[in-house]
């Protein structure tokens, strides 16, 4: 039996179909083959698409510490949903802030407020806010009022442990607001707390609650 050339030859390009198969459609479509294992280039976006159930792509890497894929750009990518950032859920990165409020709306001080709060040691990220008026005994009469995070412990002495303070100046207008936010580290025996005081001893009184946030830092 003789077999022509050209038979031959047609024999041989059905065979290299057969074995080049999907990657002869990606060199039909682009010009260029995908090949692994080396540095591919292309002006347009590669695009993948499946026809059946599974996923489209699956990558996979042998050992633990070794990364299935790799990207160059910061880039937000969208839809691409993921469980865990760096090994913890999002319940874990959730924010472990401890807000405290301290008296109520209208309520009166004589001067002075104090408000001990139970922090344990540990290092915070700590902030408050007041929101108040004084009531001189003159009207009209211009009053300081200072509001803050400090060690309770120490507030009656020359080397008083403040932690984060503001003041200010309350002129018969409007409420007077004071807040601050700082890096707090408890150690025993401090006794963390929130205060606030007029300079000259008049009561004042709240217009809202003050509150303090407590966040732990690791």
């Amino acid at each position: 039996m003789r077999v022509s050339r050209t038979g031959a030859a047609v024999t041989l390009t059905a065979a290299a179909l057969l074995v080049v198969g999907v990657d002869y459609a990606t060199f039909a479509t682009t010009g260029d083959s995908l090949i692994l294992g080396t540095l591919n280039h292309s002006r347009t976006t590669t695009t993948l698409v499946k026809n059946g159930a599974g996923p489209a792509l699956r990558l996979t890497s042998r050992g633990t510490k070794k990364p299935s894929l790799a990207v160059s750009s910061p880039a937000r990518v969208r839809r691409l949903n993921a469980t865990r950032l760096d090994g913890q859920t999002a319940s874990t990165l959730a924010s472990k802030a401890t807000t405290y409020k301290a008296g109520a709306r209208r309520d009166v001080y004589p001067g002075q407020a104090i408000w001990p709060l139970p922090m344990h040691p540990g290092v915070y990220q700590a902030s408050f806010k007041a929101f108040l008026f004084p009531n001189p005994a003159t009207p009209g009469t211009s009053v300081e009022v200072i509001c803050g995070l400090a060690d309770l412990n120490t507030v009656t002495s020359s080397n008083a442990q403040v932690y984060t303070a503001e003041s200010s100046t309350y002129s018969g207008n409007f409420p007077v607001l004071m807040s601050g936010a700082e890096s707090v580290r408890i150690v025993p025996p401090a006794n963390p707390g929130l205060l606030c005081v007029t300079s000259t001893g008049d009561d004042f009184t709240l217009f809202k609650p003050v509150t303090t946030s407590w966040t732990p830092i690791n």
